[in-house]
């Protein structure tokens, strides 16, 4: 039993930052993102991954599932913040600080106005780095599906962060 007790502490250790992070940018409130977290370890604990498919993604669906869950139990969506968070010690000045804050802002607003599925396309895409199958994996949908919900986030996030531009097809 330890061996099993070592093994999940390095998934745990490995995959907890991340998972939190997500579950985080998908509810908006700590408390429920670390349940979530919990949770999704739970279940891998319960014994319903099985090793014949990718880890990463099995971990991502259910923590996905679970903030949805969430999500519906609150009868509103809640705000998801940015993709990453901007490194602070780039700065250069004050001012620089505040312009980097007010895009940030922007883009947190961008995102959160996107449709369930896009914001989530683009938050596990980019914001965990997880390959395209995964992803569609994670989200139940196709490839092509996927290529497409991305494709539809990034224009309208272009188009609310700069406005004046006219994006050409």
């Amino acid at each position: 039993m330890s061996g099993d007790e070592g093994a999940f502490r390095t998934l745990f250790d490995r995959w907890r930052n991340p998972v939190l992070g997500y579950a985080w940018r998908m509810l908006r409130r700590r408390e429920e993102a670390e349940e979530v977290c919990v949770e999704a370890f739970c279940r891998i604990v319960e014994g319903r991954w099985q090793p014949t498919g990718g880890f990463r993604a099995f971990l991502f669906t259910v923590t996905h599932r679970l903030c949805l869950d969430r999500l519906r139990r609150r009868g509103r969506w809640g705000k998801v913040l940015t993709l990453l968070r901007a490194d602070d010690d780039g700065a250069s000045s004050p001012e620089a600080a505040a312009i980097a804050d007010q895009r940030l802002a922007r883009l947190e607003g961008a995102i959160a106005e996107l449709p369930e599925q896009h914001r989530a396309a683009i938050l596990l895409f980019y914001g965990q780095e997880m390959p395209s199958r995964e992803v569609a994996a994670v989200l139940e949908i196709s490839d092509q599906q996927l290529r497409s919900a991305l494709s539809y986030a990034r224009k309208r996030l272009r188009k609310e962060l700069h406005p004046a531009e006219e994006v050409s097809p």
